[in-house]
């Protein structure tokens, strides 16, 4: 077995070792805030005396643990639980993957009530949507991470919207568990089958560059031109060999941008994992850095992570918590998925640009996207208790009134 075929093999088995028991139904949850100014929604620098180095100081007593580079403070997490931060300084909360949503919803509350009165005193705020509120990205810095100004200097040549993505964006991103290859093509397929429907629930980026966007999907329109070889969709994946050989495959020829050399990253621009370690077996830390630099909608690494969402309030961000779960463990459901629409590479890009134009009004495989969200949240309250699957109901309101939350923020904001 050569160098090549080694790694691939070392890839795959770390798929495969990601794989949980059949009964095992958890959720990991990241929610991107932006933290603003209260009154201009102008966004906080990670520099200077009230930056949000000095929020992350300021928390750092209630965690063990803090993330540092170069003499920066970057982040802070426990057991449960973390605070890191995205490029030009969106607050991301990570809760580590749990089975009760209520659960979930406990961390963040708790959360919220440690970093809240902290900004409230300097007349600061968390907000939750998909794209700034206010604040022009050319203007914004980024935060003292030498990994961001290698992928902002790549970006800025791989497509037009790498500037806006990094500094401009926020996301909700849900995690969930496959219990072998099967399973995970199973849940991977139907992800992607769902994601034009998923994207136009969760559509939550009223601004645009300061000014109301009256469009369907910002977020989306912007990662579709930041790099067509790490965003999107992967090529062949309804191919009937499709799996973790063929996952493998993309990433091992997936250009870098950056390599870990110990505790320093070197530029390394268009080369792939396979040109860079030609003679070397891969380690766990190469794999994890190579499953971190793609940016696909639906991400492959011991889990499946479901990344297309906008970020959204709470309220939302538990009702596609639950829609995730009622939907991606029930395997019944996912059969019905993958086999209702006869769904394609092609068919999946179609719904997402009619949808893209028309909103609500648009066509999803030849039906109205609301109907098929009605069916779709209908059937997920079967594998949910009742209390979870009410949690399902501000999402069932934005279909029956089929207003997208970006389109209810800008009649209440701007109008």
């Amino acid at each position: 077995m050569n160098t090549q075929e080694n790694n691939q093999q070392l890839l795959i088995e770390y798929f495969q070792n990601g794989s949980k028991s059949k009964d095992v139904q958890k959720l990991g949850l990241e929610v991107e805030h932006f933290i603003v100014k209260s009154q201009s929604l102008e966004s906080l620098s990670y520099y200077g005396e009230n930056g949000i180095r000095r929020l992350l100081e300021t928390l750092s007593p209630f965690y063990p643990h803090r993330l540092e580079k170069d003499g920066y403070l970057l982040g802070l997490y426990n057991d449960e639980y973390s605070l890191s931060l995205e490029p030009a300084g969106q607050l991301e909360i990570s809760i580590n993957p749990k089975s009760d949503i209520k659960a979930i919803e406990v961390i963040y509350q708790k959360l919220l009530k440690q970093i809240e009165p902290l900004l409230s005193a300097n007349d600061e705020r968390l907000v939750t949507l998909g794209y700034q509120p206010k604040s022009v990205v050319e203007d914004l810095t980024l935060i003292p991470k030498q990994r961001y100004k290698f992928m902002d200097r790549y970006f800025a040549e791989s497509g037009t919207g790498g500037i806006h993505m990094m500094r401009g964006t926020a996301s909700t991103q849900v995690s969930i568990d496959y219990h072998d290859e099967a399973d995970f093509v199973l849940k991977y397929r139907a992800a992607y089958i769902l994601m034009p429907l998923l994207l136009l629930l969760t559509d939550n980026a009223p601004i645009y560059k300061g000014q109301p966007y009256r469009g369907h999907l910002l977020r989306n329109h912007i990662w579709e031109r930041v790099d067509n070889s790490r965003t999107g969709m992967i090529k062949g994946l309804f191919d009937e060999d499709f799996g973790f050989a063929k996952y493998t495959d993309y990433l091992l020829n997936l250009p870098l941008i950056f390599m870990l050399d110990g505790d320093t990253e070197e530029y390394t621009q268009d080369k792939t994992i396979s040109e860079i370690r030609q003679k070397d077996s891969l380690t766990r830390e190469d794999i994890e850095h190579v499953l971190s630099m793609t940016f696909l909608d639906v991400r492959l690494k011991n889990y499946i992570e479901i990344r297309f969402a906008d970020s959204m309030p709470f309220e939302y961000v538990k009702g596609y918590l639950a829609l995730i779960k009622g939907v991606f463990y029930n395997e019944s459901l996912l059969q019905k998925i993958n086999n209702q629409y006869q769904a394609s590479e092609t068919t999946i890009k179609q719904a997402k640009a009619n949808l893209t134009k028309d909103g609500f009004e648009g066509l999803a495989y030849g039906y109205q996207v609301d109907e098929l969200l009605v069916e779709l949240l209908s059937d997920a309250k079967f594998n949910l208790s009742h209390e979870e699957a009410q949690l399902l109901e501000p999402l069932e309101l934005i279909v029956k009134s089929k207003r997208t939350l970006a389109e209810e923020y800008n009649e209440k904001n701007i109008n």
